[in-house]
C-alpha cells in the first residue's frame, strides 16, 4: 500500500491548503477504547426491536469497529446486520461525480463543457458548466410542481421529467451562489447517458461498481430482488412511533439518489478513492477543493461536503430518502474511515457521522447533562439574537423550558449544562454560549455549529415578548 500511503499524504496536504485548516495532533487511542465507545453510541441510537442503525469506523485498511443494532424487518424480527443493503441516498452523488470525473481523464466530456452541449435545448444551458452542476453552484431549483412532486410512486421517463425541469426559473446566476441541487445531479446523469449512450446506472454498473468489486452497491431497483435488503421506516411522526416509510420509486431520486449499498462497498469505495484507483491524483484534488461560492456553508466540492471535526477536515456526504438516512466521511490526515447507515429517515446520521469521527481520534463528543433551573435563572436569557440582516433567533421561555427559534422555523427546547453552555435537547451537538457585558447583561449568544468552533456572535437586539 506504498503508493496508496503517498497519495492520501499528498491529498492531505492538498487538502489542508485548500480549506486553510491545521491538521490536530495524531491520537493515541486504543481500538478497543475505540470499539467501546462505538458500540455504546450505537446502543444509545438503535433500539434493539425498532429500525436500526450499522456502522463501521476503518483507520486505513483496517476495521476498528463494525457492528449493527436494530431490526432489518421489525414485522418479521429479522435483525440488522452490517452486511445488509441499504438505499444510500444522496451518497450515490459521490459516485455520480466519480463517474463524470472518470468519463472526463478519459476525455469524454471536460468539466468545463457546458450543459448545452449534452443537453441542448435546456434553458440556460450555455450558462451552466458540468462542474457547477457538480458543485450545487449552477443554480439549478428543486422547487417544483406537476407530475415530478405529485408522483413520487410511479416511474417517470426521462423527457417526462426533463420537460419540467425546463420550466423552473433559476435559483440564481451560475456560479454565484451554492444551493444544494438534487435536480443538479439527475442532469448529471442525463449527460452521463449522453456520453456513453447507456442508462446512467448501467454505466455506473459497467465502468464504476463491477471494476471495484461493489458487488452490494447497484441501482436500488425496487423490482428487483436484492439479497440483504433491509426494510425502510419512519419514526418522524407526532408520537415518534415507527411507521412504514413512504414509498418512492428509484427513478425519482435517480442519479442524484437511488444507489442501494453497505457499510463493507462504501468503505472498499472510500480506500479505491483515497488510493488513486477511481480516478487520478488531479480528479481527486479537484474533486475535495471547495467551491468558492459554498465556503459559507463549511465548503462542498465535486460531489463531498468538506466538514470540519475536532479541529480538522472530513470529507464525505449525507443522505436521506424516505426510509434510509445515512453518512460517510473521511478524514484524510488520519486516515479514518467512518460509515452509518440507518433504516430510519429521522436518524440524525450527520451528527452520528460526526461523533463517529471524533471517537475515532480519540475525542469524543462529552453528552450534554443538564442541571435543574429556575425562571429567574432562564429569564435574563430571553431576547431576539441577529443572526445576518435578514434571520434572527429568539430565545423564549414557555413553561418554564427555554425554547429556542429561528424565523421561519419551528421551536426547539434547549437545556443549560452546569457550565452554562445552552445546548439542543437530544443528540445534537450545536449549542449557544452565553456572553455579558461588563454589567453582567447578556449581549450576545455565541453559536457553535456542530460543537466546533470558531462560534458564530448573535447580538442581543430586543427582549423576547411570550
Amino acid at each position: 500500500m506504498r503508493s496508496s500511503l503517498g497519495l492520501l499524504l499528498s491529498l492531505s496536504f492538498s487538502l489542508a491548503l485548500a480549506v486553510g485548516l491545521v491538521a490536530s495532533p495524531a491520537s493515541d487511542t486504543s481500538e478497543a477504547t475505540i470499539s467501546r465507545e462505538a458500540q455504546a453510541l450505537l446502543e444509545h441510537l438503535a433500539p434493539a426491536d425498532g429500525p436500526g442503525v450499522a456502522m463501521l469506523i476503518a483507520k486505513g485498511d483496517t476495521v476498528i469497529f463494525r457492528g449493527a443494532r436494530g431490526r432489518a424487518a421489525i414485522e418479521l424480527g429479522v435483525p440488522l446486520g452490517p452486511d445488509q443493503v441499504f438505499r444510500i441516498a444522496s451518497l450515490t452523488k459521490t459516485f455520480t461525480a466519480s463517474l463524470i470525473l472518470k468519463l472526463a481523464e478519459e476525455k469524454k466530456l471536460s468539466l468545463d463543457d457546458r450543459l448545452a452541449k449534452f443537453l441542448p435545448d435546456f434553458p440556460n444551458g450555455s450558462a451552466i458548466t458540468i462542474r457547477q452542476l457538480l458543485s450545487h453552484t449552477a443554480g439549478i431549483s428543486d422547487r417544483g410542481t406537476g407530475s415530478l412532486a405529485a408522483s413520487p410512486q410511479r416511474d417517470l421517463d426521462r423527457d417526462t421529467r426533463l420537460a419540467e425541469y425546463r420550466k423552473r426559473p433559476l435559483d440564481f446566476a451560475p456560479g454565484t451562489e451554492w444551493r444544494y441541487s438534487n435536480t443538479g445531479y439527475i442532469l448529471l446523469g442525463m449527460v452521463i447517458e449522453q456520453v456513453t449512450g447507456e442508462p446512467w446506472h448501467v454505466a455506473m454498473q459497467k465502468r464504476l461498481l463491477t471494476p471495484l468489486g461493489l458487488t452490494h452497491t447497484r441501482y436500488g431497483d425496487l423490482d428487483a430482488l436484492i439479497p440483504g435488503r433491509v426494510q425502510g421506516y419512519t419514526t418522524d411522526t407526532p408520537d415518534h412511533a415507527v411507521r412504514n416509510a413512504e414509498y418512492i420509486r428509484p427513478s425519482v431520486p435517480d442519479s442524484a439518489g437511488a444507489l442501494v449499498s453497505t457499510p463493507d462497498d462504501l468503505f472498499h469505495f472510500v480506500r479505491a478513492l483515497a488510493g488513486g484507483r477511481v480516478i487520478g491524483r488531479d480528479s481527486l484534488h479537484q474533486m475535495i477543493t471547495p467551491a468558492p461560492a459554498s465556503t459559507a456553508t463549511g465548503g462542498y466540492g465535486l460531489g463531498v461536503f468538506l466538514w470540519r471535526v475536532r479541529g480538522t477536515t472530513m470529507v464525505g456526504h449525507t443522505g436521506q430518502i424516505p426510509g434510509f438516512a445515512s453518512v460517510l466521511g473521511y478524514i484524510p490526515d488520519r486516515d479514518l474511515t467512518v460509515i452509518a447507515l440507518g433504516n430510519d429517515d429521522n436518524f440524525d446520521a450527520r451528527s452520528t457521522g460526526r461523533r463517529l469521527a471524533a471517537i475515532a481520534m480519540g475525542q469524543p463528543y462529552v453528552p450534554a447533562v443538564a442541571v435543574p433551573t429556575t425562571e429567574t435563572q432562564l429569564q435574563p436569557l430571553t431576547g431576539t439574537y441577529r443572526v445576518n440582516d435578514t434571520i434572527s433567533r429568539t430565545v423564549f421561555l414557555k413553561d418554564n423550558v427555554l425554547y429556542t427559534q429561528r424565523s421561519g422555523r419551528n421551536a426547539f427546547p434547549l437545556q443549560v449544562t452546569a457550565n452554562g453552555e445552552l445546548h439542543f435537547v437530544g443528540d445534537e451537538l450545536s449549542y449557544f454560549v452565553p456572553v455579558r457585558d461588563s454589567g453582567g447583561r447578556i449581549v450576545r449568544l455565541d453559536y457553535f455549529s456542530d460543537g466546533e468552533g470558531p462560534p458564530q456572535p448573535l447580538t442581543r437586539i430586543e427582549n423576547a415578548s411570550h
